[in-house]
């Protein structure tokens, strides 16, 4: 795994950026770039090789092109693919590229931005963009929904390269890096591997009636340990993991490109037991109504092919 770091005491510059649908067999050109790219995908797999390695990007999974560096698709996808992509510039005269190993070796991050930095080696996670050539969207998926923002952004500024833009691109990457970051295990940041699997099995079967008590069942807990173990190790009920992928789910198919899914149908997709519910959790959770996310950014460039 290599990832590459950069100070945000100078921001990328935005270059353009777009949402890719593919209804079948899309395979990716082969080029070879003076610029980077950054993906992100929202629906099936994109298959995908950049020196010669070959990388499987799932949904909600990122990919960093490098550039100078030739990437092309090396199989077709199978069914139903969309991403998102931007193209930028690093601006950074001094980053660097690590390797795994190396990042370790050359010292740790500090996630508290008022922590005082000793020495050079110590690098801060509020002050470098961080970025892996393959990562995955934590489980509140903010990033999904800035870079929607930012196409959103793109395309009503008739594709121009506007402080907007710019803005817009630099935020999506810093919270990238806090998301992806907050999620490694690389700097001894872990949570018990019981905990971990029961929030990957919410993850995988959101869209199921699933309960603290089904799930205490499943992992042979007592419902209240249960609660009492996640709320001792992450800060949140279960009940909020729940409910927190399927609503989620929910924004990443209220800014799905058109034909426009109702939100009927959105709340039985998402593990919701009817649509008035779903219309209270989210209006709670997000602070307006599904209509009114879907019409706060529903511009996008779209590639089709």
């Amino acid at each position: 795994m290599l990832y590459c770091v950069s100070s945000e005491e100078y921001p990328v510059k935005y270059i353009s950026s777009g949402n890719l649908i593919s209804e079948d067999g899309f395979l990716h050109a082969r080029r070879n770039l003076d610029s980077w790219v950054f993906i992100v995908v929202c629906k099936g797999t994109l298959h995908i090789a950049q020196n010669k390695q070959t990388f499987d990007i799932h949904e909600n999974e990122t990919l960093l092109l490098f550039p100078n560096h030739t990437h092309y698709g090396y199989k077709k996808s199978e069914g139903y693919l969309s991403y998102y992509w931007v193209h930028f510039f690093l601006t950074d005269p001094g980053y660097t590229i690590y390797s795994q190993r190396s990042l370790l070796r050359h010292g740790k991050f500090l996630y508290d931005s008022s922590a005082p930095l000793h020495t050079p080696s110590i690098m801060s996670v509020s002050d470098h963009f961080i970025l892996p050539e393959q990562g995955r969207l934590s489980h509140e998926r903010r990033t999904l929904l800035l870079f929607s923002q930012l196409l959103d952004m793109s395309k009503r500024d008739n594709y121009k390269q506007t402080w907007r833009c710019h803005y817009a691109l630099n935020l999506m990457l810093a919270e990238f890096t806090v998301e992806f970051m907050s999620e490694q295990d690389i700097f001894g940041n872990k949570l018990p591997g019981n905990v971990k699997a029961i929030i990957e099995w919410i993850r995988v079967h959101y869209k199921e009636q699933l309960t603290v008590a089904s799930l205490a069942e499943r992992f042979n807990y007592h419902p209240t340990y249960l609660t009492a173990l996640f709320k001792r190790h992450t800060g949140h009920t279960v009940s909020y993991y729940i409910t927190l992928y399927r609503i989620n789910a929910a924004k990443n198919l209220l800014t799905a490109p058109p034909p426009k899914i109702t939100t009927k149908s959105i709340a039985y997709m998402c593990g919701f037991k009817d649509e008035k519910y779903f219309l209270r959790i989210f209006k709670r959770t997000e602070g307006m109504t599904p209509g009114q996310y879907r019409n706060a950014f529903n511009e996008k460039k779209l590639n089709r092919q």
